[in-house]
């Protein structure tokens, strides 16, 4: 993770950052939206589903992207804060 920080890189400079980020936040509204449909929404799903998103990137996509595995990480997290506070809210 060193050239997440360099000076010159900036955060979604390039479109492979641009791509892992954006994969991200679909999946993980997909697998919240449906925790939320069927009753499970407690931000544990959007978690495992992000740590499966982790291994196949860093696993078995090229390195271009696995590089930019952090992307990941960040779009995350207002995705589970989002889940977490809708849940049950259809109630």
């Amino acid at each position: 993770m060193p050239g997440f920080f360099d000076p010159g890189h900036g955060f979604l400079s390039s479109l492979d950052e641009m791509t892992v980020m954006l994969v991200a936040i679909v999946l993980f509204a997909v697998a919240g939206g449906l925790a939320e449909y069927f009753g499970d929404a407690r931000g544990g799903t959007v978690v495992g589903t992000l740590v499966g998103y982790l291994v196949v990137l860093v696993y078995w996509a090229p390195p271009v992207f696995a590089n930019e595995w952090h992307y990941a990480l960040v779009a995350a997290l207002p995705v589970v804060a989002v889940v977490y506070l809708y849940r049950d809210r259809r109630r």
